[in-house]
């Protein structure tokens, strides 16, 4: 199979997994590396999944630095079925985030799979990858040369983007590899250790934008309403309507909305990345916040210029209370007791 809008010349990029331990993203960005792999976890022969330590850390730190970002899940799966729960589950880790490079099933583990015969090994795969192309993601499918020539029929993955090929003899070995693992001994800035280096050579983000990609979101300019924040430990905000577009603190954490009110600018018309989500003033900035009700809940505005009057008047300790709740509700305010 011809692959796709083929570059002229090979993308590089970096898969990654909790091996690599914290990784400095756009020190990675800044080395000349485009996109990046994410290790999901593993999926054990029933379809559950353990979710890889580092996976949220890499997802967001890899897009936040400006990489385009797919995830990989190790697969120990048994069967057709248990693919399709393990897909699925994927799915469900994912929380409709959107991904600029494939959703990959990575299919290598030869002492298990060399007794599954070429058809076994290539219906579990294609199972997996059937969910996942039906939930609207570009799938791909892993492994290394002598594995596909030892234990699947390749033909029957032909209808997919071409595949991810491991191969560390110094030449592809295939046809139809899409992206190109060769060496797992690299070094790259901002990885400790060890890392795999890959090389693409066609432009699987343009085809995720053209054939995968929902339609776009449009905010709406909203009055009267505000953002109220109860717990800055998990309220995380975006620098665009995109849930992997996180801010970083120098520490390389996610940073939080503190606690309080924000004037909500515009309301999207649908869900982003499937939550509901805001656009907001913050530090002078117009960022962008998703809506979780364990986190912060859209709720009135105060309306400018109002008036309250307590009578008696409080004591000077509940007038500061005062004052420093309706501080921490946004209010401009003057207090005249």
């Amino acid at each position: 199979m011809a692959l796709k809008y083929e570059t002229k010349a090979p993308i590089l990029g970096i898969d990654v997994s909790k091996y690599q331990g914290n990784v400095d993203w756009p020190r990675v960005k800044a080395a000349g590396y485009a996109f990046a792999f994410v290790r999901l976890g593993y999926a054990n022969g029933d379809g559950s999944i353990v979710v890889d330590p580092y996976f949220e850390r890499n997802l967001s730190g890899a897009a936040a630095a400006g990489l385009d970002v797919g995830v990989y899940l190790y697969s120990y799966i048994d069967s057709e079925e248990h693919a399709r729960i393990a897909a699925a589950r994927a799915l469900e880790l994912l929380a409709g985030r959107a991904l600029t490079m494939p959703l990959v099933l990575d299919y290598e583990h030869g002492s298990k799979y060399a007794g599954y015969g070429r058809g076994k090994n290539t219906a579990i795969c294609n199972a997996f990858m059937e969910v996942v192309a039906a939930a609207g993601y570009l799938p791909m499918f892993y492994s290394y040369k002598s594995f596909c020539d030892s234990y699947m029929d390749m033909k029957a993955l032909e209808q997919y983007e071409g595949l991810w090929i491991a191969n560390y003899t110094g030449k592809i070995g295939v046809d139809n590899a899409a992206v190109w693992q060769h060496s797992s001994s690299g070094s790259v800035p901002g990885v400790a250790g060890r890392c795999d280096l890959n090389r693409m050579y066609c432009d699987l983000p343009r085809i995720i934008r053209e054939s995968c990609a929902p339609e776009k979101t449009e905010f709406r300019p909203i009055s009267g309403k505000q953002l109220e924040v109860f717990d800055a430990s998990r309220c995380e905000y975006f620098t665009a309507p995109d849930i992997n577009a996180v801010v970083m603190n120098a520490d390389g954490r996610t940073d939080k909305l503190p606690e309080g009110a924000y004037k909500v600018l515009a309301l999207a018309d649908g869900l982003v990345d499937g939550y509901p989500m805001v656009q907001i003033e913050y530090r002078g900035e117009t960022v962008y916040a998703a809506i979780l009700d364990d986190r912060c809940r859209l709720t009135d505005a105060p309306e400018e210029g109002l008036e309250l009057r307590l009578r008696p008047v409080p004591n000077e300790g509940d007038r500061k209370s005062i004052e420093a709740f309706c501080k921490n509700l946004g209010f401009s305010a003057e207090f005249i007791w």
